[in-house]
């Protein structure tokens, strides 16, 4: 198996940290080994066991925040059922993600709705399945809510800094201060519960200052909300909670140390949560792939897969880390690597492979049990990665 130590790392820290990186990675290749055994198609490996550590390292390490797991990440009946056991509650953006609480019997009023823009079809699901909080970051939005739930709770999504996250979730999504000083406005003139915050740091963040610099706001903001009038109730703290790739960014514990220093200014009847999605799924899934043939461009050397862009690689054609060994030991190159569709935008970047790496080798990719299957689609007749739950 080719060897996941390319480089030395310049100090003992980040060598440490790469080598607990690096075992982490083996782990999920051997509980996802048998399956590369007579392989025919795509199959992400999950391992019920890492589902249940992940839960529990998160909640130790953050004892005031309760963890409403972003049902998005993976939403298989199965995982969910294994979160609600362990503690956490949920955050929801769709209606089919409301039904997929309503299947699991979870208590609806501590599912939270946190996609700032949603449907009048959307409102009127969960205001008739009970679900009391929903996020807002416009004006508008108020006021589709309050058209359709008038004693909704609402939370605020405020903007915050995104550097040093590998998917930037602002722009999209986060009030200005011009923006919350027009949502307080229209909540006073429609008489609506405007009780919470919330913001998120970008997906896979590694810059712990992005959630010192949300919490803070926020605390000026439920001073602003109260001397407006209103009764802040909550915090909540988002996702971007990052995975161990390289070993080089933060663990969950020394993240969780600055947040917990932080919540001591936030006053004790405030509720604070989060809504870890990737930290809790993803370390526990494990993509079995395999090479379907390689090619030389002049120079340029490629590899193609049997599943790319449209099977649940999404996120690996933006630069997003990733781990990858190859069934095949030898020397490592640098490798372009393609999914198997005939379009032109699945191309998955360069990666480093054995040079002598060849048709149907096996290739592992670990941390990949958020946003993989979730993300895939049948495009061109290829078949999307099928989950295959272990212990």
């Amino acid at each position: 198996m080719t060897d996941l130590a390319v480089n030395r790392l310049p100090t003992s820290a980040q060598a440490e940290g790469r080598l607990v990186a690096e075992q982490d990675a083996r782990d999920q290749i051997a509980f996802s080994a048998a399956h590369a055994e007579n392989y025919h198609e795509p199959v992400l490996v999950v391992s019920r066991q890492r589902l249940r550590i992940n839960a529990q390292r998160f909640i130790a390490a953050m004892p005031r925040v309760r963890p409403h797991f972003a049902v998005k990440a993976n939403p298989d009946p199965e995982i969910l059922g294994i979160f609600q056991q362990e503690g956490t509650c949920f955050e929801v953006a769709s209606i089919a993600e409301i039904d997929a609480m309503l299947k699991l019997g979870t208590n609806m009023k501590t599912v939270f709705y946190s996609n700032p823009i949603k449907s009048p079809a959307s409102i009127k699901h969960a205001a008739a399945n009970d679900i009391v909080w929903y996020c807002v970051d416009t004006p508008q939005e108020v006021e589709k809510i309050a058209a359709i739930k008038p004693d909704a709770k609402l939370y605020l999504r405020i903007e915050v800094s995104n550097e040093g996250s590998s998917w930037p979730l602002a722009g999209k999504f986060g009030a200005s201060p011009q923006g919350v000083e027009a949502i307080i406005e229209i909540s006073e003139k429609l008489d609506m519960q405007l009780c919470g915050v919330t913001f998120h740091v970008g997906s896979q963040c590694t810059n712990i200052n992005n959630w010192v610099e949300g919490i803070r706001a926020a605390n000026n903001i439920f001073t602003h909300l109260s001397e407006n009038g209103f009764s802040p109730e909550l915090l909540n703290l988002g996702g971007g909670y990052p995975l161990q790739f390289t070993g080089q960014e933060p663990s969950i514990e020394a993240i969780a140390a600055v947040i917990n220093h932080e919540l001591d200014a936030v006053p004790e009847h405030i509720q604070v949560m989060a809504e870890p999605g990737r930290y809790l799924v993803g370390s526990a899934g494990c993509l079995i792939t395999q090479v379907v043939g390689i090619a030389t461009r002049d120079s340029a050397r490629w590899v193609y897969l049997d599943t790319g862009v449209y099977g649940g690689l999404m996120e690996l054609s933006q630069s997003f880390p990733a781990t990858m060994v190859s069934q095949r030991t030898g020397e490592a190159g640098v490798w372009t690597l393609a999914g198997p569709t005939c379009d032109s935008i699945d191309v998955l970047g360069d990666h480093r492979l054995p040079v002598n790496t060849q048709a149907e080798d096996i290739i592992y990719m670990p941390n990949l049990g958020a946003y993989c299957t979730t993300c895939a689609s049948d495009f061109n007749g290829f078949p999307t990665p099928k989950m295959q739950m272990v212990d």
